[in-house]
């Protein structure tokens, strides 16, 4: 049988859920590699990953997804680390470098930067590289690693999570498993949940470990993990997900708003959120 390969996201807020993956290597079982989010979604599209952690966005532009259920990279609050940085108030911004590494905090960011401006904003992905991308930009959007890095004492931030729970009261979801149609896990979702349970038993670790690669504080990171990034998918995500995808739908970020089908489970649909996309 060969391994299941397995495409996960190179930033620290996943580090959690690849922990038991890396701690117990099985390349029998499970090849794993790291890329940016925006990669992990193409090597799922082409096949070249039958598991995937990929941008919630992407659920809707890649045909006969599943999702492993119960498990996300979200945040209730504040995230920290999808922040629009800008050299203005938000209704004068017009031109936004968005990073490369992005689908799903891009999408965000329209949506909500569509609620703060009646002027056409015009958007250009860009290398996540702070400050540079603001050479000939108002904005720029700075997700992940590059995002905790960066020096915005002389800027506006807006941290698109808070944004969205002031906008609709409910957590964002960043990311999740996805499984390609047709594969099987030959044991279901359970080396997943095993993983997860132990990174998240892990954090102090994981600080650790990360704070020397990242160069910031410890303590910081572990805040980070535990306080702004949380790891469950349940009913409050799950209509988050719905709403957004029905406010990606209306500006023309996606062509369907498709419910939430999990592997080897129906799908779900919060029927408490109207199909206007309002909460």
């Amino acid at each position: 049988m060969s391994s299941l390969r397995i495409s996960s996201v190179a930033f620290l807020n996943a580090r959690p859920l690849v922990r038991g993956f890396k701690l117990a290597p099985s390349p029998d079982r499970f090849l794993i590699s790291e890329f940016t989010p925006a990669v992990c979604a193409q090597r799922l599209a082409a096949g070249a990953a039958e598991v995937a952690l990929i941008p919630s966005i992407e659920y809707q532009r890649i045909p006969g997804l599943r999702v492993l259920p119960g498990m996300a990279i979200a945040s209730r609050r504040r995230a920290r680390s999808v922040l629009l940085i800008s050299r203005m108030a938000a209704p004068e911004i017009r031109r936004v470098a968005l990073d490369t590494s992005s689908r799903t905090s891009a999408a965000l960011a329209r949506i909500w930067l569509d609620r703060r401006t009646r002027a056409r904003v015009e958007y250009r992905e860009a290398a996540p590289r702070f400050p540079a991308m603001m050479e000939d930009f108002d904005a720029a959007l700075l997700i992940g690693d590059a995002a905790l890095r960066a020096d915005t004492r002389d800027f506006r931030v807006y941290d698109l999570a808070e944004q969205w729970f002031e906008m609709t009261g409910l957590p964002f979801v960043f990311a999740f498993w996805a499984v390609r149609p047709g594969v099987r896990l030959p044991e279901g979702i359970h080396p997943f949940v095993a993983s997860r349970k132990l990174g998240l038993e892990s954090l102090p670790a994981i600080a650790r470990e990360e704070s020397v690669k990242l160069g910031l504080p410890e303590s910081m990171l572990e805040e980070y993990l535990r306080e702004n990034i949380h790891y469950d998918l349940g009913p409050e995500e799950i209509r988050s997900l719905w709403l957004f995808y029905r406010l990606a739908r209306e500006a023309g970020l996606v062509e369907s708003a498709r419910d939430v089908a999990f592997h080897d489970f129906p799908p779900v649909r919060d029927r408490a959120v109207r199909a206007t996309g309002t909460p």
